[in-house]
C-alpha cells in the first residue's frame, strides 16, 4: 500500500464540508438567501423539513449544490418570498441538528452557483507513525497539486446501495419494470439486516400483489419512495412508468445524471490508462445525451462504453418518459486539488494505539472529495 491507509466517516463531524459562495451581483429581493448548518441529513431532507415548517412548497426553494449526508455541511438555500413575511418565521425554528444563519435578499440559487468547496476531514484507524505519515502526504500532496482524474465519487451512484446508475440504464432502455425492481428490491450486504431481507423476499416474490402489499407493511416509514411504489404497483400492478413517477422528478434525473456519469468515469479510466494523467490536463469529456456531438478519440472511447452497457444516445430522449430526456453536457478531465494542508495528528480515541490526522482542501463546484480522500488512503 502507497497511501497512509485509514477510514473515513466514523462520525459526521470527521467530514466537514462548507460551500465557497461565487460573488455575483444580485438584481432581485424577490428570494431569502440564508445559511444552513446540517448534521447527518441531506440536502432534500432539509427542503422538506423547512416546506412542512413553513407550510410551503418545495418548488419555492433552491440550492447551489446538494452535499454529503453523512457529514457536518454548510451550505445555502433559497426561499421564493415575494412578501417577505418568512424570514422572521425561520429565525424562530429550531431544530437539534439544523442550524439557520446569514439571512440576506437576493435571486434564487440554482445549481452550480457556487465557486466550490472547503472539507475539512479526519482520517482515523492509521497504523502509520506520525513522521512517516507526513513523509506520504508531503509527497501526495505534491502530486495532487498537479492535478488528479475528476472522477465522480461513489455518493454519485448510492453508498449503501450503489444501484442509482443501474435504474437509470434500465430506465434509458425502456425497460422500466426492471428499473422499479432493482430500485425497490434489489438486496444489498450493507443495509441493515431486516431490510435487506424485505428486499430479497420482494426479489424472490416479484409479480405478485401480495408480495408488494408485504412488503409496503414491513418497510418501515423512512423508505417512503419504496413505500409509496409498492403501494402503487398494489393498485395497478402493470403499470411501472405510474410507479416510478412516484419518486420525485429531480430524484428521477438523478437515475440518468448517474449513468452520464458512469459513462464519463468509465472514459476517463480508459484515457488515463491510455496516456497518463499528465495528458488529460487540457482535455474535456463528454456527458453523454441525445444531442452531444461525439468526434475523435475521446468519442469513440465514449461511444464503446455506450455500446458495453447497451445503449445510444437516442436512448436519452425517453420516449416511455419524455420528461426525463437529457441533454449533454461535458466536464474537466483533470481537477486540482488547492490549498491542502494537514492541520493535526494525534492519538485515535476510536481505535487503539492507532493515529488520526485531519487535513483541509478546496475543491471546484462538482468535484468529489471521496476521490481526494480515495488517492491519500489508497495511493
Amino acid at each position: 500500500m502507497h497511501g497512509i491507509g485509514g477510514e473515513i466517516k466514523t462520525i459526521p463531524e470527521d467530514f466537514i464540508v462548507e460551500e465557497i459562495p461565487k460573488e455575483k451581483v444580485s438584481k432581485s429581493r424577490e428570494h431569502i438567501i440564508f445559511w444552513v448548518e446540517k448534521r447527518n441529513m441531506d440536502t432534500h431532507e432539509v427542503i422538506r423539513l423547512l416546506s412542512k415548517k413553513l407550510r410551503i412548497s418545495r418548488k419555492r426553494f433552491g440550492y447551489a449544490g446538494t452535499k454529503d449526508k453523512f457529514a457536518v455541511a454548510k451550505q445555502r438555500f433559497s426561499i421564493w418570498d415575494p412578501d417577505m413575511n418568512i424570514e422572521e418565521k425561520l429565525k424562530k425554528l429550531s431544530f437539534k441538528y439544523l442550524k439557520l444563519y446569514g439571512f440576506e435578499r437576493g435571486d434564487r440559487l440554482n445549481l452550480g452557483d457556487l465557486k466550490g468547496n472547503k472539507f475539512t476531514i479526519t482520517i482515523r484507524n492509521i497504523a502509520l507513525g506520525e513522521e512517516e505519515i507526513k513523509k506520504k502526504l508531503e509527497k501526495t500532496f505534491e502530486e495532487m497539486k498537479k492535478g488528479i482524474p475528476n472522477y465522480f465519487g461513489v455518493q454519485r451512484f448510492g453508498g449503501i446501495r450503489p444501484i442509482t446508475h443501474l435504474v437509470g440504464i434500465e430506465m434509458l432502455k425502456g425497460n422500466f419494470e426492471e428499473a422499479v425492481k432493482i430500485y425497490v428490491a434489489k438486496p444489498f450486504d450493507s443495509e441493515h439486516s431486516e431490510v435487506k431481507k424485505i428486499r430479497e423476499y420482494l426479489w424472490k416474490n416479484w409479480g405478485d400483489r401480495k408480495a408488494y402489499l408485504t412488503a409496503l407493511k414491513k418497510f418501515p416509514k423512512r423508505f417512503r419512495y419504496e413505500r409509496s411504489m409498492l403501494d402503487y404497483l398494489y393498485k395497478r400492478p402493470r403499470d411501472f412508468v405510474g410507479a416510478l413517477r412516484r419518486i420525485p422528478k429531480k430524484v428521477r434525473k438523478l437515475f440518468i445524471n448517474a449513468v452520464q456519469a458512469w459513462i464519463f468515469n468509465r472514459a476517463l479510466q480508459r484515457i488515463v490508462e491510455k496516456h497518463g494523467i499528465s495528458k488529460i490536463r487540457d482535455i474535456k469529456i463528454p456527458l453523454v445525451g441525445y444531442d452531444t456531438v461525439l468526434k475523435g478519440e475521446i468519442g469513440r472511447i465514449v461511444e464503446n462504453v455506450m455500446k458495453e452497457i447497451g445503449i445510444s444516445q437516442k436512448d436519452f430522449i425517453l420516449r416511455g418518459m419524455p420528461e426525463m430526456k437529457a441533454s449533454g453536457g461535458e466536464r474537466n478531465a483533470m481537477i486540482r486539488v488547492k490549498d491542502m494542508e494537514l492541520k493535526e495528528i494525534f492519538n485515535d480515541e476510536f481505535n487503539k494505539n492507532k493515529n488520526a490526522i485531519k487535513i483541509s482542501f478546496s475543491l471546484p463546484s462538482g468535484s468529489y472529495a471521496t476521490v481526494v480522500l480515495d488517492i491519500l488512503i489508497k495511493h
